[in-house]
Formats: C-alpha cells, sequence, structure tokens
C-alpha cells in the first residue's frame, strides 16, 4: 500500500517536504528550507529519516525557498537523480538557490567579524559551491498536463497562480494494476489579481489524498483597492518627507508592487519618485516574468500588447553591487525602497530597515505572510524594537499591513478552489498552516464540504487508499 510521510510543512508554513513511497520507489514532492523560529531553523540541520540516497525522484510545484532551498543539503548528502521542475521554475529555482547561498555566506562572515550569532563558530547550511550540483540534477516537466516520471508516477500539472511557474499536481501511482490518486495543492495563488493566471483547481476523477496548503485558513485578507490604498500610503509619507522600505520577496511580490506603482504613476495618483529595486535576482526575476507569457493573465497580457512595460516605474534604480546598495542610505529625499527577503528573515533589507526604522517619517509596508518568529512578524505585532546585527533598533517609522499584495489565497479563496474538486476527496491533509489555521481551515471544510479532513503532524506517516 502506497504511504506518504510529511517531512515538512505540517503545523507551520515552512520546510515543504513529502514523500511517497509505493511500487517500491520513493518521491519527494517539494524540499524546502525551514525558516521562522529557532526551533524551525533548527530541523535544517537535522537529517531526514530516510537516507537521500534511497529517493528514487524529486519533483517542485515551485520555486520559493520554503519549497526548494534544502535541495542544496539534500544533494550534498546523497541525492543523485532527476529534479522534475517546470522550465519557468527551473530558472526560477537557479536564482534562489544562487542567491541563497551567497547570503548564507555573506551572513556567516558578518557574524564571525561581529560576533553577533548565538553560535560560538557560526557557519552556512551550505555555499555557492553546493548549488551547481544542484542544478545539474534539474530536469524540465510540461508546464500544464500529463508528464511520466517513471512507469509508477504520472504527474498532472496546473497553474496554481501563486508566483510564476507554480503548480499543483495531481500524482497517479500505478501499483499492480491499481491507481491511487495524490493531489497536492502547492501554494494556492489569489483570484482576480494582475499579472498572473487565476488558480486552476486539478480535474482529477479519483482523489485517495488531498494535501491543501493553509497558509491565510483562517481568515480573508484585508478588504479594500490596493492600488487606492497604496497610493494614499505613498502620498502621505511624501507629504511628510519620509522614504518607504518594503520587504519584498524577489519573485512575486517585487513584480506586484512594481505592476501598481506604474499603474499610480500612468494615472498621476502619485509623483514619480525614485524606485530602487536594491536585488539583482529581482531583476533577474522580472525578465522571467515577461518571458513566460503563458502565465500572464488577460489584462496584463494587454498592457503588454499597449507597449511599455508594465513592471517598470519612471524612475526606476537597480542596485546590483553592495556599494550600490549603501549609496542608497545617502538618498534624503523621499524615496522607495523595495528588498528581500519578504519576512525580513535576512538579506539587504536589513541594512535599509537599520537605517530608516529610527525615522517617523519613513513608513514600512508588509505586503504579504509573516511567519511566527520572523522579523516582519515582530514588526506586524508592533514590536518596539527590532535585533538587526546585533544592535536592538527602534521601531518609529510607521508600519502598514498590505495584505491585498499577499501572493496566497484567503481562505473563501481556499474554499472555491476546493469547491472546483470534481470528486470529493477520500481523505485531506492541512499542510502549510500554523496550526490555527490549519484546524480552521479543517472545520470549514468539514461543514462546507463534509469530507474526512485532518492536520498533518511533522514526520507523520499516513496510508493512501
Amino acid at each position: 500500500m502506497a504511504k506518504l510521510t510529511f517531512l515538512g510543512a505540517a503545523g507551520c508554513v515552512t520546510g515543504s517536504k513529502y514523500l511517497v513511497e509505493a511500487a517500491g520507489k520513493k518521491l519527494l514532492v517539494d524540499c524546502g528550507l525551514f525558516q521562522g523560529t529557532d526551533d524551525l531553523k533548527d530541523r535544517n540541520w537535522k537529517p531526514l529519516p530516510i537516507d537521500p540516497k534511497t529517493i528514487d525522484y524529486l519533483v517542485l510545484t515551485h520555486a520559493h525557498l520554503d519549497h526548494t532551498g534544502w535541495l542544496p543539503v539534500l544533494v550534498r548528502d546523497g541525492y543523485s537523480k532527476p529534479i522534475f521542475a517546470n522550465p519557468a521554475t527551473i530558472e526560477l529555482t537557479g536564482l534562489l538557490l544562487k542567491d541563497s547561498g551567497h547570503l548564507q555566506e555573506e551572513e556567516t562572515k558578518d557574524a564571525q567579524k561581529h560576533n553577533w550569532s548565538k553560535h560560538p563558530q557560526p557557519r552556512a547550511l551550505y555555499t555557492s559551491a553546493d548549488i551547481d550540483p544542484v542544478l545539474q540534477k534539474l530536469k524540465p516537466m510540461p508546464r500544464t498536463g500529463g508528464f511520466d516520471i517513471s512507469p509508477e508516477f504520472h504527474i498532472e500539472s496546473y497553474d496554481a497562480g501563486h508566483i510564476l511557474g507554480s503548480s499543483s499536481l495531481a500524482l497517479t501511482i500505478t501499483e499492480n494494476g491499481k491507481k491511487t490518486v495524490i493531489v497536492f495543492s502547492g501554494d494556492i495563488g489569489r483570484y482576480d489579481q494582475p499579472i498572473l493566471n487565476d488558480p486552476k483547481t486539478p480535474e482529477a476523477k479519483q482523489i485517495d489524498l488531498l494535501l491543501c496548503e493553509s497558509t491565510y485558513g483562517d481568515r480573508e485578507h484585508q478588504a479594500g483597492d490596493p492600488l487606492q490604498i497604496l497610493g494614499d500610503v505613498v502620498n502621505r509619507v511624501v507629504k511628510r518627507g519620509g522614504s518607504i522600505v518594503i520587504p519584498a520577496f524577489a519573485i512575486g511580490r517585487t513584480q506586484t508592487f512594481m505592476y501598481y506603482l506604474r499603474q499610480l504613476e500612468n494615472l498621476q495618483r502619485i509623483p514619480k519618485l525614485p524606485v530602487y529595486v536594491d536585488s539583482p535576482m529581482a531583476q533577474s526575476a522580472t525578465q522571467l516574468y515577461l518571458k513566460y507569457k503563458d502565465d500572464h493573465d488577460v489584462e496584463f497580457g494587454r498592457d503588454e500588447k499597449n507597449g511599455g512595460d508594465p513592471l517598470s516605474v519612471h524612475e526606476f534604480h537597480l542596485t546590483r553591487s553592495v556599494e550600490e546598495s549603501k549609496h542608497i542610505n545617502d538618498v534624503k529625499t523621499p524615496c522607495i525602497i523595495i528588498s528581500a527577503s519578504g519576512m525580513v528573515t535576512g538579506g539587504r533589507v536589513l541594512h535599509h530597515l537599520a537605517q530608516r526604522l529610527g525615522d517617523s517619517r519613513n513608513c514600512i509596508i508588509l505586503g504579504g505572510f509573516q511567519a511566527e518568529g520572523t522579523r516582519g512578524r515582530a514588526l506586524q505585532e508592533g514590536a518596539k524594537s527590532l535585533s538587526l546585527f546585533g544592535q536592538n533598533v527602534p521601531v518609529l517609522a510607521e508600519i502598514v499591513e498590505m495584505g491585498q499584495f499577499s501572493a496566497h489565497a484567503g481562505k473563501s479563496e481556499l474554499l472555491r478552489w476546493l469547491t472546483g474538486l470534481q470528486v470529493p476527496p477520500k481523505q485531506s491533509y492541512l499542510t502549510h498552516g500554523e496550526p490555527e489555521a490549519a484546524q480552521s481551515l479543517q472545520q470549514a471544510i468539514t461543514a462546507n464540504f463534509k469530507w474526512p479532513a485532518a492536520v498533518a503532524r511533522y514526520l507523520d506517516t499516513v496510508s493512501i487508499g
């Protein structure tokens, strides 16, 4: 009998890893990095309960680090088989992993130099040297439609609308003439949002097991027109002579903010401010967003045909080098700084916050989910100071939450996606959500659909079919 083990994203929103064992083979779906609390991050240093050398196949739902960021460790520990993903996800994964390895090296050097780590001898989980062996194993699979990983495993991919290349997967297992179907939601995106297509629910005619993400399983996104709200924030900060810092993931959120800022400029609803995208990876990702047009919704496609770059503002500044990044500190007039990471767990945005958090004229926009234990969550919950590079920086800047910019489906959108399933799952597990969110979605599924649903638990193994 087939079985599945939750190696991550169970009781938390990070570290997605699901091991399927069937027909004498092992398939891993996603291989994410744990982020957030110290307890979660400590899991990154622990070996898997199975030997990576024994895993036969690996498939990715999308490129975000909480789904791909542990690949260098897995490969270094012995995984030697292909890693299947669609072409956009392959290119984005390469960008993210190279950046992740580099950042870990830089932060480790800084911690060693300035002695701010809690570890007596800080070291990186992996370095840039560990990335190429992963990239060599990435193999393309179709963006949508069917693909045979092996005689035992067949994948159907559906656009999840979360970031470029993001997919929901229907896995059909053939074992002793019997078929078993597992549906993986991946990260489900938003409906009726700019740039990307709406999420598409898999069309499986049989579902023995459903794994559904529950990031926002207990709440809806804030109401209101994001164009109006962002415009209001920009104008009031400019009026008081301040600047705006937007912690944003280089893939997904950066492009959404750039799109809305360009729209506001075109409508002459905000002044044409200098916008600094302090992330070389974000610029590379933006080029990929323009390259893979199959993911674009109708409105974005129309904007492209009408001329101009819908993802670039009029006074755009890309900072590639560290020196260029430091020069932003010299800008004393109103500006907008977009820099990773989106949950303030690392990256160049930490330096901008260290410079600008202590000035009440400034504003920090939190544009998406902030996981437990991250600095972004601390700001969201009203922290009076933030620990940055071993120093406590006072939080005097205005903190604005803009859930409208989240790339994750809200509760009603998750239920809308589930409504699209053609048959009821025999068993459902809620993953990729903090406990309250997963439990709330579990109750909603039971009430709305009368399906059996449970909250996934870390390292639990369940039988399928």
